[in-house]
């Protein structure tokens, strides 16, 4: 099997990690808003809803957890991968159910999006890149300038998520204007 670069692993580890920790953080943040954004996915009977908002909070810090844990960083990657998976399948679903102005529940606390078919390839693109991590780390030991990379890269990451979805908000906004 193909070992990763050790730079190019903790990047994607890390970043994951940050990831999976926002998103758990913001459903933690406004619980009824997340519980009713999954109970408006009309997959699961409202009887399980709540079960379900609490099992999704709990993978996501497990994942957390995981990918942060050296030896248990190959499960955490295919668990984030699995989580990224269902998502895409949860909004593809709405999509071809014709349900497109139904909150993702994923931007955080008092944000709205609804959902589109850009959110599907962008949670089966991060798939494709969480599994990196489930790969072996090379051997190379990290130098002080990897350091400086990774966190670069991670921070630069994280920046460049949140002005997607700024922008994202943004070009909803004018185009409602008249």
């Amino acid at each position: 099997m193909p070992a990763l670069d050790p730079a190019v692993s903790w990047i994607v580890t890390l970043g994951a990690a940050l990831l999976f920790g926002t998103a758990a953080a913001h459903k933690l943040g406004d619980w009824h808003r997340f519980r009713a954004a999954l109970g408006n996915y009309r997959l699961l009977p409202d009887s399980l809803v709540p079960a379900a908002a609490v099992g999704v909070v709990a993978l996501e810090l497990a994942t957390v957890g995981l990918l942060l844990t050296p030896m248990l960083r190959p499960a955490g990657a295919v668990l984030a991968a699995a989580l990224l998976a269902l998502y895409a399948i949860a909004i593809g679903v709405n999509l071809v159910r014709g349900r497109t102005s139904i909150d993702c529940g994923c931007l955080g606390v008092g944000r709205r999006a609804p959902i589109n078919r850009w959110m599907v390839g962008r949670n089966l693109a991060l798939t494709a890149i969480v599994l990196l991590a489930a790969l072996p780390r090379g051997s190379r030991a990290l130098a002080p300038l990897d350091i400086v990379t990774i966190a670069s890269a991670v921070l630069s990451l994280a920046a460049l998520y949140s002005t997607q979805g700024a922008l994202s908000r943004t070009a909803r906004s004018v185009a409602r204007q008249p």
